[in-house]
C-alpha cells in the first residue's frame, strides 16, 4: 500500500499545542522518509504532534467554553442575546477529523514496518505503536459521543491516485454499538504494551489510561442502550447507527465495571484525600502535578512554548498577576449542587417564610458546611487564594427606619465611614469588565504559583482527562444499574469520603446520587455536558424553560450589614437572582443535539454516511 510522507513532514513543522515531557523531541523540516521511523525521536516527534492534535472539549486552554452550560458564566461584556446562548449548539464540541486518522494510520503502517523492527528496540518499537493506537481509539471514543456510529477504517491509509474510482474510498457509517466495541477492543490492544507505571506528569498515555477509556467507553454504551431507549426512543436511525439496543446495555455495564475495578486495585493510583484538609487536597488532586497520586492521563504544559492564561483570565482581580481577571464565575446552581455535610438541605437560604432576610454571622456561613470539595472547586466569598482572602461583596444592607434596604457602588466604592460597599471583584449586575456577575469564581485549574497570570511565562498548568476518581465512579455507576448496590454504595462513598459528607447505603442510593456525584467530582473536567447526554437527561434539565430550577441559571450576592446599634450589624444576607449574563437565557438542549449533525460536504462526498436523527 502506497504510504506518503508529506502529512508526517507536515505535522512535525506544526507549532506544539500541548506539552508532552517524554516526547520533547525537536521537529525537523527535512526528513528523509526511509528515517522517520528507524529513528526513535523522530517517530517520538510524530507521535507528540498526535498527542497534541487530541485535545478535544472543554479544557482549561480557554476560559470562554464553560460559558453555555450549568457550571459558570462569562463576567465581561454585555448581557447579549446571541444563538448561542438561545439554543446549546448542536455541533458543541463536535469531533471530526479523518485527516488525522489518516496519519495515524500511516504511521502505524511505519512503525509495523520491516525496517523500523530492524532498527528499534522492539520493546521501544511496540510502545509506540500501542500509545498510536490508543490515541487514535481516544479520536474514535470523541467522535462517537458527538455522532454516533461514524466510518471505522482500521488500518487503511487511502490514498487516490488519478483514475480510482472515488466510491472505493466512502465508508459507510458503523452502528454506534459498533464503535464503541472498536474503542474498547483497541484500548484492550493498546494496554498489552504500554508501560503499567506512572509517566512524568501523566503526559504519556500509558496501560491504565488505555483502560480508563475501555471503561468510559463502556459505560457511555451501556447507559446511551440503557436510557436512550427509556427516554428518548425516537432519536435514533433505523439501523442503529445512532442509539443503541436496549439489550446491549447489561454486557456494557458489566464489562464498565470489571474494567474499572481493576484500574482500582492493580493501577499505581489512589484518591489523593488529606483528611485535615479535605477541601485543599482535592484542589491538589486535580490542579497540581507535583506529589499527585490521581492523575492518570492529561493533557501537559510546559514553558516556555505551552501554557495557557487560563488563570491571567480567572483569577480574583484583586489578587490580578497581569491586566484581566474575573472573567469566569461559577453559577449559584453548581454550589448548591455540593451537599451539606450534615445531610441537609443543600439549597442556600436567603430569606425566611415571611419574606425577611435570613442573617449569617459570617460570609462564609452558608458555604462551609458543604461538601469539602466546594472549597477546591470554587472560590466563594472570603475564601482564600494564594492564602489571602478574596472579597465577594456586592454591597450594604443598611437600616432605614424599620426597614433595611440594599446600597451598592461603583468598585470598591466606601461609605462616609470608610466601609466598603461593593468590593472590586463584585458581584455587580453591570457590563463592566473585571467585576465578577455570579458572586462566586472558579478555584480549580486556577494556578496557586507566583506570577501565573503574568505575561508572557503564564501557567504550566495541566488539564487532566483520566482520574482514579473517575474509575470508583465508573464501578459504582456500573453495579448500581447493574442491581449490586452493595459495590455501588462501596464505591460512590470513596469519592464522598473526599469530601466529608454523609455515605449513603443500600437503602438511600439512587440514581440522582450518581449523577450529582458526578457533577461535583468533576465540575470544569469536561464531563457534565456528555454526561446528561448518555443518560439522556440533558433535555430535561435544561429544558429552555425561564425561571426553570435546572435550565435557569442564578447568581448569589452578599451583603454585609451595615446598621449602627442593629443587633444584625456586622453580620450578612445574600440574594438569589437571575445571573446576569444569561438572566433572558435559560439554558436550552433540543432532542436533535443528542446527536450532532452530519453536515451536507460530507455526505456529498461519501454518501453513504446516513443523517441524524432529527436532521
Amino acid at each position: 500500500m502506497k504510504i506518503s510522507f508529506r502529512f508526517l513532514i507536515m505535522v512535525l513543522m506544526l507549532s506544539m499545542g500541548g506539552c508532552i515531557t517524554q516526547l520533547d523531541t525537536e521537529p525537523t523540516n527535512i526528513l528523509p522518509e526511509s528515517g522517520v521511523f528507524t529513528d526513535k525521536a523522530l517517530a517520538q516527534s510524530v507521535l507528540a504532534n498526535f498527542y497534541n492534535s487530541v485535545n478535544y472539549g472543554q479544557n482549561n486552554g480557554n476560559h470562554a467554553n464553560y460559558h453555555l452550560l450549568d457550571e459558570a458564566n462569562l463576567s465581561y461584556g454585555p448581557a447579549t442575546t446571541t444563538d448561542a446562548e438561545k439554543i446549546i449548539p448542536r455541533d458543541f464540541f463536535q469531533t471530526y477529523d479523518y485527516g488525522l486518522v489518516r496519519r495515524m494510520n500511516q504511521f502505524l503502517a511505519g512503525i509495523r514496518s520491516a525496517p523500523a523492527r530492524a532498527a528499534l528496540l522492539e520493546a521501544d518499537r511496540s510502545n509506540l505503536e500501542a500509545q498510536c493506537i490508543f490515541l487514535r481509539a481516544w479520536y474514535h471514543f470523541c467522535m462517537a459521543r458527538s455522532f454516533g456510529g461514524m466510518p471505522i477504517l482500521g488500518d487503511t491509509v487511502f490514498t487516490y491516485e488519478s483514475g480510482i474510482d472515488p466510491e472505493r474510498f466512502q465508508v459507510a457509517r458503523s452502528t454506534e454499538a459498533g464503535i464503541y466495541d472498536y474503542v474498547i477492543a483497541q484500548c484492550d490492544l493498546a494496554s498489552a504494551n504500554l508501560t503499567s507505571s506512572k509517566t512524568t506528569n501523566a503526559g504519556i498515555a500509558n496501560k491504565w489510561a488505555a483502560l480508563m477509556l475501555k471503561a468510559r467507553a463502556a459505560v457511555y454504551a451501556g447507559s446511551i442502550a440503557n436510557y436512550g431507549n427509556k427516554f428518548t426512543p425516537t432519536v435514533r436511525t433505523p439501523n442503529w447507527e445512532a442509539g443503541i439496543p436496549a439489550d446491549q446495555a447489561q454486557k456494557y455495564y458489566k464489562m464498565a465495571q470489571e474494567t474499572a475495578e481493576q484500574v482500582i486495585a492493580q493501577s499505581p493510583y489512589v484518591l489523593q484525600i488529606d483528611a485535615t484538609n479535605l477541601g485543599d487536597s482535592f484542589y491538589k488532586a486535580t490542579s497540581v502535578k507535583s506529589a499527585n497520586t490521581e492523575v492518570i492521563w492529561a493533557m501537559d504544559r510546559l514553558r516556555p512554548n505551552v501554557v495557557t492564561q487560563f488563570t491571567n483570565f480567572t483569577m480574583p482581580y484583586s489578587h490580578r498577576d497581569f491586566t484581566e481577571g474575573n472573567a469566569l464565575g461559577a453559577v449559584l446552581n453548581l454550589v448548591e449542587a455540593f451537599e451539606n455535610k450534615d445531610g441537609s438541605d443543600p439549597v442556600i437560604k436567603t430569606s425566611t417564610e415571611t419574606g425577611s432576610y435570613v442573617f449569617y454571622n459570617s460570609v462564609e456561613d452558608p458555604f462551609t458546611k458543604k461538601d469539602a470539595r466546594l472549597w477546591g472547586t470554587v472560590i466563594y466569598p472570603n475564601a482564600t487564594y494564594r492564602q489571602t482572602p478574596v472579597v465577594l461583596q456586592a454591597g450594604q444592607l443598611n437600616k432605614s427606619g424599620d426597614a433595611y434596604v440594599l446600597r451598592t457602588s461603583s468598585v470598591n466604592g466606601r461609605d462616609a465611614s470608610g466601609n466598603l460597599i461593593t468590593s472590586i471583584n463584585g458581584p455587580a449586575s453591570n457590563s463592566d469588565n473585571f467585576v465578577n456577575k455570579t458572586g462566586f469564581l472558579v478555584r480549580k485549574f486556577l494556578d496557586e504559583s507566583p506570577n501565573a497570570g503574568l505575561n508572557p511565562g503564564f501557567s504550566e498548568m495541566w488539564w487532566p482527562r483520566f482520574r482514579i476518581a473517575e474509575a470508583y465512579l465508573i464501578a459504582a455507576e456500573a453495579a448500581f444499574e447493574l442491581g449490586d448496590k452493595t459495590k455501588a454504595v462501596t464505591h460512590i462513598n470513596a469519592t464522598r469520603r473526599r469530601g466529608g459528607i454523609q455515605p449513603l447505603t443500600v437503602s438511600t442510593i439512587s440514581f440522582n446520587h450518581i449523577v450529582n456525584e458526578y457533577r461535583v467530582e468533576f465540575a470544569f473536567e469536561d464531563h457534565r455536558f456528555w454526561d446528561l447526554k448518555r443518560w439522556r437527561l440533558a433535555h430535561t434539565i435544561w429544558n429552555g424553560t425561564p425561571n426553570d430550577p435546572t435550565a435557569q441559571m442564578y447568581s448569589l450576592y452578599p451583603y454585609k450589614v451595615v446598621a449602627q446599634g442593629d443587633v444584625n450589624d456586622g453580620k450578612w444576607v445574600f440574594t438569589k437572582q437571575l445571573s446576569f449574563k444569561m438572566a433572558a437565557n435559560p439554558r436550552n438542549f433540543p432532542l436533535m443535539n443528542y446527536y450532532a449533525a452530519i453536515q451536507p460536504g460530507w455526505r456529498a462526498n461519501n454518501p453513504k454516511l446516513v443523517n441524524n436523527p432529527l436532521q
